[in-house]
């Protein structure tokens, strides 16, 4: 891509301060009709050291409103590394409101761990991993902008020199580490694999925009422009819906090969019961010790015992250690976000348990079902979830995740119950009849749920439950194989 740069331009004589004022006042307009569209903006501005990204983006700031955007600095983050990649993005995407600029970005923590030879780490943020990352934002109408500013070697050298003459502690750290360095990081190794990035991750729904920066003020006003530009035809556009994934006669089916009714007496219950709490509370000591965290799911029928389920894996775990995080409709704050927002904000630290009652999967079942998710929306997040879980995974958490399976006469015997019993009547709802009509459409959704997600780094259980004993403990024996399997691993 940066054959195609002309890097002769330049501005005439006192045509800067001009333009300057003219963008200056385009920006802020844009600025608030993004805003009163709901559009939320994205702008990532990568490039060259010594680009005078700082500069730009300092002098793009006082043009705008400063209520409205926020400026992140991806640079800290680098030391984060037994983390899922883009945690740190999910958490700070811009509400549908707003606007959020980053100075580097996800595209820095990929050449950053590469240059320190942090393997595993750098493949997290494959360009299929960053694409698919972008994809999902902008399947949502959000608007991303890329700036590379781009550098001739001469004005690179230069620039690094200037840098060097102001005795900036980075310079030197860069220096020293970059002749440590087995890899190529000359100004034509650097070439080479910025070009690959830019023409690898140059997609029709985020495209890059390469900034000649020789000049930093040619540059801030290319940016300024392209900002008013770009916003400007994305809003003329309108919020565009992805197209419809066209579905074929594919009959999905995991629910039928599971007969639900599994016996267990209250006896060998008792027994096991303590026997796995034991087992649990020291793996998750262990788990602790080395950093381990895990993502504990719970989905099933209205009434399917996942509350049972929960206290019954947590009554042995050190509480300090594990969080449970109901999951009901959105909240204002939420709906203000990307629907996979609200997990990943409560992803559980280091060597803790995050344990979610109801999960991200509504989206392909109450939100598919009731019409809150457009087709295209549940459809497209089959692949969304995969690609999820499997950040989470590689970043080695582990991921399990349950689907509690009862009999259609076991949930009206759990309601009926409910109903009849004044301590329990808060848990029967008008809500959970009315789902109980539509059992033949939920069960065809999990059923394609299930099939679509259940992968090897993040598998599906389906728990047998009308007997509550039974499901209780398959839950608690799951969880401690999973974890004793991912102990085993290096």
């Amino acid at each position: 891509m940066f054959d195609s740069v002309d890097m002769t331009k330049k501005l005439k004589k006192g045509e800067y301060s001009k333009k300057l004022e003219e963008l200056g006042m385009e920006l802020g307009l844009v600025q608030r009709r993004a805003r009163e569209e709901a559009r939320p903006v994205i702008i990532v501005f990568e490039g060259w050291i010594g680009s005078r990204r700082s500069v730009i983006i300092n002098t793009m700031m006082q043009n705008m409103d400063a209520r409205g955007f926020d400026v992140l600095s991806t640079t800290e983050i680098s030391k984060v590394m037994d983390r899922p990649a883009f945690e740190y993005f999910w958490n700070n995407l811009p509400a549908w409101d707003g606007m959020r600029v980053f100075h580097r970005s996800w595209y820095y923590l990929k050449h950053y761990h590469e240059f320190k030879n942090n393997k595993d780490v750098a493949a997290r943020y494959t360009f299929d991993h960053i694409n698919g990352f972008e994809k999902a934002l902008t399947d949502d109408n959000y608007i991303i902008l890329k700036f590379f500013l781009h550098l001739s070697e001469d004005e690179q050298k230069k620039s690094m020199e200037d840098t060097n003459q102001l005795g900036n502690l980075f310079y030197e750290k860069y220096i020293k580490e970059k002749e440590d360095s087995k890899q190529d990081w000359s100004y034509k190794g650097v070439y080479k694999e910025y070009d690959e990035m830019l023409t690898k991750t140059n997609t029709a729904n985020a495209p890059w925009h390469v900034i000649h920066a020789d000049n930093v003020k040619f540059a801030t006003i290319q940016v300024m422009e392209t900002i008013v530009k770009e916003v400007n035809a994305k809003l003329d556009e309108g919020k565009i819906d992805s197209p419809e994934e066209v579905r074929g006669e594919v009959k999905y089916d995991a629910l039928s090969k599971v007969n639900p009714s599994q016996e267990l007496s209250k006896e060998e219950y008792k027994e096991k019961l303590e026997k796995y709490q034991k087992k649990l509370r020291k793996l998750q000591m262990e788990m602790y010790k080395r950093g381990i965290s895990a993502v504990i799911g719970f989905e099933g029928w209205d009434a399917g015992g996942k509350g049972g389920a929960i206290r019954r894996l947590t009554s042995g775990l050190d509480p300090l250690g594990y969080q449970v995080f109901p999951v009901a409709s959105p909240t204002v704050v939420e709906r203000n976000y990307n629907y996979q927002w609200r997990f990943w904000v409560h992803l559980p630290k280091s060597g803790e348990i995050s344990i979610f009652d109801r999960t991200w999967y509504g989206r392909v079942m109450v939100e598919r079902l009731e019409g809150f998710a457009k087709a295209n929306e549940w459809q497209r997040a089959f692949g969304e979830i995969n690609e999820m879980e499997k950040q989470w995974a590689d970043a080695g958490m582990v991921v399990c995740k349950f689907w509690l399976q009862i009999d259609k006469d076991e949930q009206l015997r759990r309601f009926t119950e409910r109903q009849n019993t004044p301590e329990k009547q808060w848990k029967i709802t008008d809500e959970d009849w009315r789902n109980r009509e539509k059992w033949e459409a939920y069960e065809d959704a999990v059923n394609e749920m299930i099939v679509r997600t259940n992968t090897d780094y993040a598998p599906w259980t389906i728990v047998e439950g009308n007997n509550k004993y039974y499901a209780r403990l398959k839950v608690m024996k799951t969880v401690i194989d999973l974890f004793e399997k991912r102990l085993a691993k290096k």
